[in-house]
């Protein structure tokens, strides 16, 4: 026998399989498609059958819309390492669109960077960067990229469209796995009412409620949450009402771990405030789901002074390096060229005004080009990297060891970047030997 208390998750559940969009009669769907909001795409990519395939929330059910052939790293595995030529696996979201005038022609019409490596993947202590989804201007065979996932043009401009930066999830399997609706919808079930409950212990619980929520594993910075409280006590001592919500939310699984994203607001008696788009990473302990890393995806815009004191205290929630890690992705990408003696590509890492050693873009990549020709292999890694924010742009130093069949050497590299046309180019470059 049912209690009252089991029936009302019975009837939720079944609610979410309605509203949801996941039931489709006995159909059996993408295990990694938890909870894909209505009019939403996923893109996931099957590597063993060099697949793209599209999938739409539509009002009766998430369907199929369309797959398109691709291409992914040469080398089989998920990525671990910078040059392994591995394409990676797990659930990622598109930061940018770059179109054809600002790209080499190795990326063809059309370019999205991911987010590789993510919070799982630092963590796991993979490395490398770079990993994007694009066109190409060769003939696509299969496995013969250098870790991207490529496309002919034409699929990759009609894939743009059903695309949204930093929502579309780009989830990358080995082979594809299915479940039916019902184990789905028991499993959203679980990571919403999570999230739900998180949410309201940031609204009016405890620290140590708050934290009950997180694996014994993993402990999130806290150090905003003094100030949190102040102004938290402050709106309880005007009685104003205040919460978190979460809307638009995205839930992808891959690998026992559910990534969850959503878009954050906070609600006062000020009015309701968008934060930003959070991500959660949750999996099961014994058990009980818990978060095990937890970050903004993208945050909302800075606010102008004035701001409600709730608004201000929220802000504290936000801690966001996104431009810092794309200058370091575009480095190791330049580095990657260099490795792979694809001079083409490198050559697009540097800005038309680039000046460096008295020289030129144009003097300085044909030096480039003599040294490809003359060695046998280069390979270039870089490590230690110290990234400063600059009015105009960004100032990467780290160090850089080169080695060639002909010669190696480490030193300390330093790179003047600048945005053009939404593409980081090097500037000025200098090199000090050690």
């Amino acid at each position: 026998m049912r209690t009252k208390g089991s029936i009302q998750t019975y009837v939720f559940g079944m609610f979410l399989l309605l509203v949801s969009g996941a039931w489709a009669g006995a159909e059996t769907l993408p295990d990694s498609l938890v909870l894909l909001p209505v009019s939403e795409h996923a893109v996931i990519v099957e590597k063993k059958t060099q697949t793209v395939y599209v999938f739409k929330a539509q009002p009766d059910g998430i369907k199929l819309v369309s797959k398109y052939p691709c291409s992914t790293g040469e080398v089989a595995g998920s990525k671990t390492r910078a040059g392994d030529k591995k394409t990676p696996e797990g659930v990622y979201f598109l930061k940018d669109e770059y179109e054809d005038r600002y790209l080499t022609p190795v990326y063809g019409k059309k370019a999205f960077p991911s987010d590789y490596p993510n919070f799982l993947d630092m963590r796991q202590g993979k490395q490398g960067s770079a990993i994007w989804i694009h066109g190409t201007d060769k003939v696509l065979k299969p496995m013969d990229s250098n870790g991207c996932v490529a496309m002919e043009n034409k699929n990759i401009l009609a894939l743009a469209d059903d695309i949204r930066l930093d929502a579309t999830p780009l989830i990358i399997v080995e082979q594809m796995s299915k479940t039916d609706p019902m184990s789905l919808a028991r499993e959203r079930e679980t990571v919403l009412a999570l999230i739900r409950d998180w949410g309201r212990a940031l609204a009016a619980g405890s620290y140590h409620e708050y934290l009950s929520f997180y694996s014994d594993e993993y402990l999130p910075e806290m150090t905003w949450w003094e100030t949190w409280l102040k102004f938290r006590k402050q709106a309880q001592g005007k009685d104003v009402a205040l919460s978190v919500d979460f809307d638009n939310t995205g839930l992808y699984a891959h690998g026992g771990v559910v990534v969850a994203i959503m878009d954050m607001t906070i609600s006062t008696g000020d009015g309701k405030e968008y934060l930003g788009r959070r991500q959660l990473f949750v999996q099961q302990n014994a058990n009980r789901y818990a978060i095990i890393g937890d970050l903004f995806q993208q945050k909302a815009k800075p606010y102008i002074s004035g701001e409600p004191p709730l608004v201000a205290a929220a802000r504290k929630l936000i801690r966001d390096s996104s431009g810092d890690k794309e200058v370091v992705e575009t480095v190791e990408q330049w580095l990657a060229a260099w490795s792979a003696k694809d001079m083409a590509e490198y050559a697009g890492f540097y800005d038309k005004e680039f000046f460096s050693d008295g020289l030129g873009k144009t003097a300085w990549v044909k030096r480039k080009k003599q040294l490809a020709r003359r060695y046998d292999y280069i390979r270039v890694t870089g490590s230690s990297y110290r990234v400063v924010r600059q009015k105009d742009g960004y100032e990467v130093s780290f160090l850089q060891n080169y080695e060639s069949s002909g010669f190696s050497t480490k030193g300390m590299k330093q790179l003047k970047l600048v945005k053009k046309g939404g593409l980081w180019k090097i500037f000025r470059e200098n090199w000090k030997g050690k």
